[in-house]
């Protein structure tokens, strides 16, 4: 037989090394400083995680990157890093500090077109290209059957699983030619349930047969489109006893057998991340290593802690010491990373990403495509600059850890008042109470017409019960939709409504060329 260069590397490597190559950790800062890099040369860690606190500039960032490799580089490691990052766009955007903040999966699919989730890959796969990182982990592939799902929502491209295979081939595609290769999320899908797995261990009620039929098929569409790697969730499914009770990410049955066996993958398969409630909250480190290498995974995601990293590698080790585990599993796996490794090299070398003088003008375009008008039987679009108007929003706060719009102004009222309009800006609580909702009506008598923003509505009462109180006010009344599209169902139909889906600001100024009659 004979050996090849990646072969005798893969031999030299120690047993911890060989482990170390399976794991994917982070750093607690904006550099990666001197307790990194000594636990990089004594692991080899075989990548890295890029957060929010990682991120302060684009030149913090690309020299973030470029730490990263430079370290690699120093252990005489072949091939690139490993470098992610959770860029989805909407409500989980990173970089919106110094790059166009576009809208998310599902004000794309309000696009009715997969070629805006094409587009939507072109400008996050050129934003990333040019910070260095390879991978992005996304598309979200869940489908959103729940519909009062915690943690999915906005960032899947929608309920029905046709829709959101064709949207996430689109993304892909676009990913790939801007350079960049890609992670679908969150194997066998996460959209039916109830719980978050960043803090509980949620369960899901489907069968095989119901899985097979629905959420599993927007993975079968993400396979024949080359996806690079596939996440596996955190999530436990009761009714498939075939997983014996153990969680996606933990299961031989969901790894090995479905997403190996019949569905024929062969790419990179890794884990959410393990520091995650879901996990960490019911196994220990040691046994969530073994039991994530026994299922077949390939990388384990553990971005946070040094004490749980560690522990989670020794804990392989051990296994494959005392022969519970074999070495040549880890082997095959570091394979598979290797060719994912090259994949990255092959994306980079025939990359076209969107010119940066471009992006600004394309990130608009997407977004118009991505607002709708829904009614409008009071006749309110477009707006006049004799009317005054009361624009009520809500405080954005961040719903779950995979969230960061919070931290984004509302731009709405500024754009408006810019425009000429006579525009007052009042926020409300997300789930007012009576004497917020009282304070809030009582303002009115001074204006002609109110425009209130919804944000999920549908879950929370007291935005409702404000919308309520506005129509009965009987002034002319338009309702901003700006994140779950469910909120319509909750508003009277003779109000106006528009469908925006993202608070990004891209969404906005599509928003406001609506509203002033410049769209």
């Amino acid at each position: 037989m004979k050996v090849n260069n990646e072969d005798m590397a893969t031999i030299k490597l120690s047993l911890r090394e060989k482990v170390g190559k399976m794991c994917v950790i982070g750093v607690p800062s904006l550099k990666a400083g001197e307790p990194f890099q000594e636990r990089q040369q004594a692991y080899g860690f075989g990548g890295a995680g890029i957060f929010p606190h990682n991120i302060n500039t684009e030149a913090q960032v690309q020299q973030l990157v470029a730490e990263f490799h430079q370290l690699h580089e120093s252990r005489s490691e072949s091939g690139p890093y490993y470098i992610s990052v959770d860029e989805e766009g909407g409500s989980l955007s990173n970089f919106k500090a110094f790059y166009p903040y576009i809208p998310g999966n599902r004000a794309i699919a309000s696009s009715g077109d997969p070629e805006a989730a094409y587009m939507q890959g072109q400008i996050i796969g050129s934003q990333l290209h040019a910070l260095g990182i390879p991978m992005d982990w996304a598309p979200v592939l869940d489908v959103n059957t729940n519909i009062n799902n915690p943690v999915i929502g906005v960032r899947s491209y929608g309920e029905d699983p046709e829709t959101v295979g064709k949207y996430g081939q689109a993304f892909i595609r676009g990913m790939h030619e801007a350079g960049v290769a890609v992670t679908a999320k969150h194997f066998p899908g996460h959209g039916q349930v109830s719980g978050d797995s960043h803090y509980v261990l949620p369960e899901c009620p489907l069968t095989l047969e119901e899985l097979g039929k629905g959420p599993l098929l927007p993975f079968v569409d993400a396979i024949q489109s080359g996806v690079d790697s596939i996440m596996m969730g955190h999530l436990v499914f009761p009714n498939i006893p075939e997983s014996q009770g153990l969680p996606a990410s933990l299961s031989p049955f969901f790894v090995q057998e479905l997403l190996r066996g019949q569905l024929g993958y062969e790419g990179v398969i890794c884990t959410d991340d393990v520091e995650m409630g879901a996990i960490k909250d019911n196994y220990s480190p040691e046994e969530i290593g073994v039991m994530a290498a026994k299922a077949g995974v390939d990388q384990i995601l553990m971005c946070h802690t040094p004490e749980f990293q560690e522990r989670v590698v020794a804990g392989i080790v051990e296994a494959i010491e005392r022969g519970e585990l074999a070495e040549e599993q880890i082997d095959q796996s570091i394979a598979r990373i290797r060719h994912l490794h090259q994949s990255f090299e092959r994306y980079q070398l025939a990359a076209k990403p969107l010119p940066r003088e471009q992006w600004e003008s394309e990130s608009l375009k997407l977004a118009s495509r991505t607002v709708v008008v829904e009614r409008d039987p009071q006749g309110m679009l477009p707006m006049n600059k004799n009317q005054r108007y009361l624009l009520i929003l809500p405080k954005q706060e961040k719903l779950t850890v995979a969230d960061n719009s919070s931290d984004s102004e509302m731009i709405l009222a500024r754009l408006l008042e810019e425009a000429g309009f006579q525009v007052q800006s009042s926020t409300c609580s997300l789930d007012p109470q009576t004497e917020e909702i009282t304070a809030l009506t009582e303002q009115l008598q001074d204006y002609d017409c109110i425009i209130q923003g919804t944000l999920n509505a549908h879950l929370f009462g007291g935005q409702t019960a404000l919308a309520q109180q506005l129509q009965a006010t009987h002034k002319p009344l338009l309702h901003l939709v700006l994140r779950n599209p469910y909120d319509v169902d909750c508003l009277s139909k003779a109000a106006g409504v528009v469908m925006v889906g993202s608070t990004s600001d891209y969404s906005v100024k599509a928003l406001t060329g609506i509203l002033v009659g410049k769209a």
